[in-house]
């Protein structure tokens, strides 16, 4: 009644009648005619609410006009004092084109001998092959893990301290430097998460690298399988071998019992045969 009182009636005094007579219709039946009472405009008065203290009502900014259709619920709910309107911007062209640096990262390990060496936050990878390098006598190790990179090298660094015989460090520190520490650094070789594959690439180094601080006896049965696809591999004594230049390992491959039953028996490519003709030709 009072929308149409408002919209049919031309001049003020007109409408105002119309709206009284309206109230009193209503009065009669029954409805309260507070909410009907015009309430002043709200436009140009500023809350005197502080806007820390007001609730705050993310919503994505979608248009001008849907914003202010927003604020205007606000207004008509009369939660002007306790509910501020925030729109949150989208995403433009420059946000999703402009990314952080690969490498801003921050190293939070005490004395760590990885990020020095590489880039800042490597220490934090996980599933990796690495190599440790003795910084006296430059003697190597490769060992991978698929934790932590910065909890592996604590530990070596925990038996190279206590002199540990059955670690590659503590053993590295008696018999090479009589005792004395040394210091490492490390360098991440490979990243890999299937520990199968990784144990595979781990293999592959320390067959082409031959650090001087593995086990010999380390990767023997891994390396003899992949030793026909080492050329798949890229690594520097590939190269070597492509070039021209043989380069025989110093250690040597154990024969399997498959291999040497069959050598035994018929002499076929097996066996030393097959170790000879993979670790000492000349590739094209």
């Amino acid at each position: 009644m009072f929308k149409t009182a408002a919209k049919l009636c031309t001049g003020e005094e007109e409408r105002c009648e119309s709206k009284r007579i309206a109230l009193k219709i209503a009065n009669s039946n029954g409805y309260t005619t507070s909410q009907y009472q015009r309430r002043p405009s709200r436009a140009g008065i500023q809350s005197r609410t502080p806007r820390n203290n007001k609730l705050p009502l993310c919503l994505p900014f979608f248009s001008d006009k849907v914003s202010a259709a927003f604020q205007q619920c606000i207004t008509r709910a009369q939660l002007d004092d306790d509910v501020i309107l925030v729109n949150i911007p989208n995403d433009n062209i420059k946000k999703q084109l402009v990314r952080n640096r690969l490498y801003d990262k921050h190293c939070t390990t005490e004395q760590c001998v990885v990020c020095p060496h590489g880039n800042i936050g490597d220490c934090s990878k996980v599933g990796v092959v690495y190599q440790l390098e003795c910084l006296s006598c430059h003697d190597l190790y490769i060992g991978e893990t698929g934790r932590t990179l910065s909890v592996r090298i604590r530990e070596h660094m925990a038996t190279k301290r206590r002199g540990n015989l059955t670690s590659p460090l503590g053993r590295h520190k008696i018999e090479a430097h009589g005792g004395n520490d040394f210091d490492i650094k490390c360098k991440i070789l490979a990243y890999e998460d299937d520990i199968s594959a990784r144990k595979a690439l781990e293999a592959a180094w320390i067959f082409t690298r031959n650090p001087g601080m593995n086990s010999k006896n380390e990767c023997l049965s891994i390396t003899t399988d992949l030793l026909p696809f080492l050329s798949l591999c890229g690594l520097s004594t590939v190269d070597q071998i492509r070039s021209g230049r043989s380069v025989p390992t110093s250690r040597p491959l154990p024969r399997s019992r498959s291999s040497a039953d069959t050598s035994a028996k018929g002499g076929t490519p097996g066996g030393s045969d097959l170790y000879h003709e993979y670790s000492h030709r000349t590739l094209p």
